[in-house]
């Protein structure tokens, strides 16, 4: 399986969120249910990157009077997985 056919799901995704079809709420919701659902092992680099914005996904709060310093706005969010969409798509 190529490295993209293993990340599609979550490159079209992260794209929807990146191009505000979908709201952080929504991609927070999307992200973790397929990431803890993933059926396939992912290759350790691939993994290592969807981890890294499975933890900043699990750091976002959409309600702004409870979020303390250490979890992530909506604009936090959604720079985690435009970042994690460059690393995958280059």
């Amino acid at each position: 399986m190529t490295k993209f056919a293993l990340t599609e799901k979550y490159i079209l995704l992260m794209t929807r969120f990146a191009e505000g079809e979908i709201s952080a709420p929504q991609f927070e919701s999307s992200y973790l249910e397929m990431f803890k659902g993933e059926a396939c092992e992912l290759p350790d680099g691939i993994y290592s990157v969807l981890n890294n914005l499975f933890l900043d996904v699990d750091a976002y709060c959409a309600e702004a009077d409870l979020r303390d310093e250490e979890e992530l706005d909506d604009d936090q969010l959604l720079a985690s997985a435009k970042n994690t969409l460059e690393q995958l798509t280059s």
